[in-house]
């Protein structure tokens, strides 16, 4: 069974986070929501308080096939400001593990000095902060092993991709079909 990871920084977008949670576990995928700080409880960007599975600083988001780092603010500006958060990031992007990140979390990317060779998106008002970066400004991006996607409007899409590249079409193809997107 494939495994994916969620870190949750305080601000977090619930959105980015959960939807590509939800689509995932559709898809058959084992997925785990990891807080970077340390309590298990965090807070999204709107005050909903929810209780991670585990804690980054005692261990065990290393054995995924997948880290998701949701947008949401302070949410992104938490998670690069976390070195724990920039060592599995720069643990799996380096492996070629894949990486899912959305709306103003590719800051992060820069932050850790990754991806500056690829192609991705962002959401539009975090592109400044984006430096010399490919910014196609496109819903989703896919270049080698990392996807981005620009924002909470697209999440379900993020969460998609995601599973096709995890998963296979069938799982796919059910999970769109119990959720009534065509």
């Amino acid at each position: 069974m494939k495994k994916a990871y969620v870190l949750l920084a305080e601000g977090f977008e619930i959105l980015e986070a959960f939807a590509p949670h939800d689509i995932l576990t559709r898809c058959g995928v084992e997925v785990k929501t990891v807080s970077i700080s340390g309590d298990k409880k965090v807070k999204s960007s709107h005050g909903i308080e929810v209780t991670a599975d585990g804690i980054l600083s005692e261990g065990g988001a290393d054995d995924g096939d997948l880290l998701i780092l949701p947008g949401g603010y302070p949410g992104y500006e938490n998670l690069g400001n976390s070195e724990a958060a920039g060592s599995v990031l720069k643990s799996y992007y380096n492996s070629g593990k894949w990486v899912g990140v959305i709306c103003g979390a590719p800051t992060v990317l820069v932050k850790n000095g990754l991806a500056a060779d690829r192609k991705l998106t962002c959401h539009a008002g975090v592109r400044d902060r984006m430096g010399n970066y490919h910014v196609t400004g496109n819903p989703t991006e896919r270049d080698g092993n990392l996807i981005t996607a620009d924002g909470a409007g697209h999440a379900p899409d993020f969460g998609f991709l995601l599973a096709e590249i995890l998963t296979d079409p069938e799982a796919v193809k059910k999970a769109r079909q119990g959720m009534q997107i065509p």
